[in-house]
């Protein structure tokens, strides 16, 4: 009993230290602090479309430096193009899956829900490609 209880601790702390699990803490960050940028702009009287593209803007350099450096261990900012691309494509992925799901009758708060698990699924993909991570492996190229 004592083995299968230090087994389960084990795998628990690997799942807690593990990139996935680290991405979406990072995703449930990067999400308070673009919100709060758009929040604060609405609120000192910006349009909600400008307040929205300087979240973008400043939500990629904010992102960036937590996933590069919290998530995946990369330093610098030398892959922060590839990242915006990256994140671009990502928006993309999920105003076009958003778009389908509205289309087809499904209420934008739902849809948008329904489309949480391909994008966050695609956005991890193309961040750790962007950073420059393979699958399986533990150390990002710099």
């Amino acid at each position: 009993m004592t083995q299968s209880v230090t087994t389960a601790r084990t795998a628990f702390s690997d799942l807690m230290t593990s990139r996935v699990v680290r991405f979406l803490g990072a995703g449930i960050i990067n999400t308070a602090f673009g919100y709060g940028v758009f929040a604060i702009l609405v609120l000192a009287g910006v349009h909600p479309q400008v307040a929205l593209v300087a979240q973008f803007g400043l939500g990629v350099l904010w992102n960036y430096s937590i996933h590069a450096r919290f998530v995946f261990g990369v330093s610098g900012f030398g892959r922060l193009p590839l990242y915006g691309l990256a994140y671009v494509a990502a928006y993309a992925f999920n105003a076009l899956l958003l778009a389908v799901l509205t289309g087809a009758g499904i209420p934008a708060l739902g849809a948008q829900l329904l489309s949480l698990p391909p994008v966050v699924a695609l956005s991890y993909i193309l961040v750790a490609r962007a950073l420059g991570v393979r699958a399986g492996r533990k150390d990002a190229q710099q």
